[in-house]
């Protein structure tokens, strides 16, 4: 499998969008499971451990995003893949005519088909890409809003990331407040 930016000849191969979806991929680490922990010792006081990929994950604005960038993506795939449609069409019409068009001109309007399609693919590159970052601010916000709640609430002195701790006690894990936190603050996104 190669990765990047595909050529307009593989679109007749392929036919699918595995670009955006690398883009989305991104996205979908939010989706992770809980973790579970072995035990070490009673609770430190002061210390707090997040995860902050399980608070997004979990938290329903978090899903909000995930099912709007899935619908996206799908709504993009249609859109490229009848643009494709039109400029492959083109494309085999160019190639009929090779043996009756000069060779210049047969590659000056070959590389403008080319380009119209990498131009189609950058398009529509950027528009998942700023929907993906208009969401991943909202729940940034949010997170940012219950996590200073939790803290203070919680009495945490310092809160390090639980996904790279070993072990630890539960008592000083604030994912399920945060997340549970974040559904009060922040329902749903707008990617718009």
């Amino acid at each position: 499998m190669r990765i990047g930016l595909r050529l307009p000849a593989d679109w007749a191969r392929d036919g699918d969008m595995r670009f955006i979806l690398m883009l989305a991929i991104p996205s979908l680490v939010f989706a992770g499971a809980s973790a579970s922990a072995q035990t070490f010792g009673p609770p430190i006081a002061g210390m707090c451990l997040l995860s902050r990929a399980a608070a997004i994950s979990t938290s329903r604005a978090g899903q909000s995003m995930q099912a709007q960038l899935k619908q996206m993506q799908a709504s993009l795939s249609a859109q490229l893949a009848q643009h494709r449609a039109a400029i492959d069409q083109q494309r085999r019409a160019l190639e009929a005519r090779e043996n009756t068009t000069a060779p210049i001109e047969y590659q000056r309007q070959l590389a403008g088909l080319n380009q119209q399609a990498l131009a189609l693919d950058q398009q529509q590159n950027a528009r998942f890409i700023a929907a993906q970052t208009r969401g991943q601010q909202q729940i940034d916000q949010a997170l940012n809003n219950a996590l200073s709640r939790v803290i203070t609430r919680s009495g945490c002195s310092v809160v390090f990331e639980r996904d790279n701790a070993y072990g630890w006690n539960n008592a000083m894990d604030i994912t399920q407040a945060v997340a549970h936190e974040m559904d009060g603050i922040l329902q749903s996104i707008s990617l718009n």
